[in-house]
């Protein structure tokens, strides 16, 4: 151990050698016996010690009861009650769009879902590529002349 190691300890540990791991303990003896340093070093810190351990901390009249009377900070409320009492209108005139806009949502998520999935359909099918030309010739069929449901014809 070195005189560097030793000033660490003793900032670390202290001046009680008890405090001191074994092995630690062990190697700083063979320095204090072997450098005067070291032992003005220990002399040193323990005379401080000393007199850290004279100074009295000051009393603080009433601090504990001025520590209980402290309001306690503001409790957050669970994420399920803010999203009930969101949804429920209150006394406002125009709350009712809160509920209004939760039940949109799966309606806005099936929409989009479905821009981007196919669900089965096969758009490489044959048959879908006349579509446009069947929904073409359906919005030319004249339905003001018949009755939806009845044939035209027999009258």
């Amino acid at each position: 151990m070195n005189l560097e190691e030793f000033t660490h300890l003793l900032d670390v540990r202290g001046c009680e050698r008890a405090a001191w791991p074994a092995r630690e303990r062990e190697h700083a003896e063979v320095l204090l016996r072997e450098s005067a340093e070291a032992r003005d070093l220990l002399q040193s810190q323990q005379r401080m010690e000393g007199l850290l351990d004279r100074i009295e901390a000051p009393e603080f009249a009433g601090l504990e009861a001025r520590v209980m009377r402290q309001p306690l900070p503001a409790r957050t409320r669970a994420l399920a009650d803010r999203t009930v009492d969101w949804l429920t209108p209150g006394n406002t005139p125009l709350a009712w769009w809160r509920p209004a806009f939760a039940a949109c949502l799966p309606l806005a998520f099936g929409i989009a879902l479905s821009g981007w999935f196919s669900f089965g359909v096969d758009t490489q099918d044959p048959g879908y590529a006349y579509w446009d030309q069947e929904l073409y010739l359906l919005s030319l069929y004249e339905y003001a002349d018949s009755e939806i449901g009845t044939e035209t014809g027999n009258e």
